[in-house]
């Protein structure tokens, strides 16, 4: 993965924003007018508030991820998604795009919310930063531990109260 570097939004991009807006169904925007159909300049002004909304949030890409971040505080969050629309199914990864975007210190989670707040439009992962590099969740590991290679546990089978190795489970062992 290569090192992120910041993208400036141009006015053509704001422009693209926009038309892309504008060229939504009537019907598009009932949602965020309490059910109703908006009139034209409600909705123009609703696609400019949106448009200016859109280019205040920090960008940044490598060769694997675009990033987006909002500022929420006492959270930063970070929109993740992958160049080639693909699953962020590396923990490692996402540590160090929270690492070079925000800061090796600063804790992050990922929510996994009620169903009634659920979003899931894409294969888009949030993080939720907390600004100060002090602040620790009341949850997680108090100390910090790091191996080299995962550790590989034998499997062990109940039975009658009684621990013993599992013969049809073979696991491969660390050298």
């Amino acid at each position: 993965m290569t090192p992120f570097v910041k993208v400036e939004r141009s006015v053509a991009t704001c422009m693209e924003h926009r038309l892309a807006l504008m060229q939504q169904s009537s019907e598009f925007f009932c949602r965020f007018f309490g059910g109703r159909i908006p009139s034209e300049p409600e909705k123009a002004l609703w696609i400019e508030q949106a448009v200016q909304r859109m280019t205040s949030i920090q960008m940044y890409e490598n060769d694997t991820y675009i990033v987006e971040v909002r500022f929420h505080p006492p959270f930063v969050q970070l929109d993740v998604r992958r160049r080639d629309h693909g699953d962020c199914k590396n923990w490692r990864e996402l540590q160090q795009i929270k690492n070079e975007i925000v800061g090796p210190e600063h804790e992050a989670v990922e929510l996994f919310p009620a169903e009634s707040r659920l979003v899931d439009t894409a294969n888009q992962y949030h993080l939720w930063v907390h600004v100060s590099p002090d602040y620790r969740f009341p949850f997680g590991f108090a100390e910090r531990c790091v191996l080299s290679r995962p550790v590989v546990y034998e499997r062990y089978v109940m039975a009658n109260n009684v621990a013993s190795p599992a013969e049809h489970h073979p696991v491969p062992q660390v050298a």
